[in-house]
């Protein structure tokens, strides 16, 4: 009977989920650690809103020295939260986020659909189980989910309302997330270079929406913080601290500067718009529009003054990207996913001393393992450059022998 029961694929493969579902149940209680700090943080700014508008950026909890440091419409959409009890408001988060994971890999599946069946088969819907399942253990999903942020939730926002073509209002979702928290801000650079001028529009009124929003409920706040507070990183968080993966972070652990990276930092910010908007409008024109909304994400990442390590939830999409866009993908599809996620499961950026500035006396070997991210989506980008370029020599080839 287990025999036969077993001789069926698709048991087979409900099997598999399982046990991979197993696995991570049994992994998960030892790399939980936060108990949902943020959440705590969000909720602090929801009832401020019901409180005193006026006060937002002021209140504090007892035991978080965290402010909230997000546009005031972000706290507005938070008030919900901050009335649910804190049991159901944790589980709550943690549960949305869980459903957005689902929907990141749904979208990002389906935009690859014919190449990932040609190598994995046919799809299954325990395959999907499988990998929700397996992607939690990533270090940036698992601190997402454990701080009880929102990373996930404005992931799949962006993807949906970007790889969704035949949507007429294409872009306001955008202007939605980024009115939210500022990070997605970075994709109106896709919709610039890509020409995508109505989605465009879209993003611009929902995004100066949220702002008009924040003005009426509390002007002089909203203007304190649109002058002021949106550029004091002082109100972030340690700038050195290893799970800052940005060019910023990177160059105060190199040169031992705590106040930033300086002039450095606004070449390296430069350098990085341009070549990644680059690769954005080159990758879209091509239809790799997975790998050119992740590469848009890498944008907002390396550039950020700061880039905690949970905000890099865009490995996922990045990664699903480099095993259809690049060359090295397509022809070993399972050992690059291996190491690829693999990576971003035992997350090296952990393993040098930490805490305390140790970061500023990091040798050669601690600074290639503690700002891994950043080399592994440096990699990520230069394949996929070379993958563009692959193509478009094997397109002008095909051409040429056809006339």
């Amino acid at each position: 009977m287990i025999t036969g029961f077993l001789g069926d694929p698709a048991k087979r493969r409900w099997v598999l989920a399982a046990g991979i579902c197993a696995i991570v149940g049994l992994l998960l209680p030892f790399v939980w650690a936060h108990t949902g700090a943020d959440l705590k943080v969000y909720r602090l700014g929801g009832a401020s809103i019901l409180a005193d508008p006026s006060g937002l950026y002021d209140a504090r909890l007892k035991y978080i020295s965290m402010p909230f440091t997000y546009p005031l419409f972000g706290a507005l959409v938070m008030v919900p939260v901050s009335l649910l009890p804190w049991p159901l408001a944790y589980g709550g988060s943690v549960l949305v986020s869980l459903i957005a994971l689902v929907a990141i890999w749904r979208l990002s599946l389906r935009s690859h659909l014919d190449v990932l069946r040609k190598y994995f088969g046919h799809p299954h819907p325990a395959v999907l189980v499988a990998l929700v399942a397996g992607s939690v253990l990533l270090e940036p999903v698992r601190e997402t989910l454990s701080y009880g942020q929102i990373n996930l939730i404005l992931c799949a926002v962006v993807l949906y309302d970007v790889l969704t073509m035949k949507r007429s209002r294409r872009g306001i979702w955008i202007g939605v997330a980024a009115g939210i928290k500022l990070t997605p801000l970075v994709f109106f650079g896709l919709l610039l270079v890509t020409k995508q001028w109505r989605a465009l529009a879209h993003a611009s009124a929902a995004f100066l929406g949220t702002m008009v929003i924040g003005f009426l409920l509390a002007p002089r706040t909203a203007m304190d913080y649109w002058t002021q507070m949106v550029s004091d990183t002082g109100r972030i968080g340690g700038l050195a601290y290893s799970g800052n993966q940005s060019w910023n972070g990177y160059l105060i652990r190199v040169t031992g500067d705590l106040a930033g990276g300086g002039r450095l930092w606004q070449v390296a910010v430069l350098l990085t718009v341009l070549a990644g908007l680059w690769l954005t409008r080159v990758l879209w024109l091509r239809g790799e529009h997975l790998a050119s909304v992740s590469v848009c994400a890498l944008i907002g990442l390396f550039c950020s003054p700061v880039s905690w390590s949970h905000h890099w939830v865009w490995c996922l999409p990045l990664g699903i990207s480099l095993l259809t866009a690049t060359k090295l993908g397509r022809r070993h599809p399972v050992a690059f996913s291996t190491v690829w996620f693999g990576l971003f499961i035992l997350a090296p950026i952990w393993w040098p001393p930490r805490r305390g500035n140790l970061e500023l006396t990091w040798n050669l070997p601690q600074q290639v393992a503690g700002n891994a991210y950043l080399w592994l989506s440096l990699t990520a980008a230069v394949l996929l450059a070379i993958g563009t370029r692959s193509k478009k020599r094997a397109v002008e080839l095909d051409d040429a022998i056809v006339s």
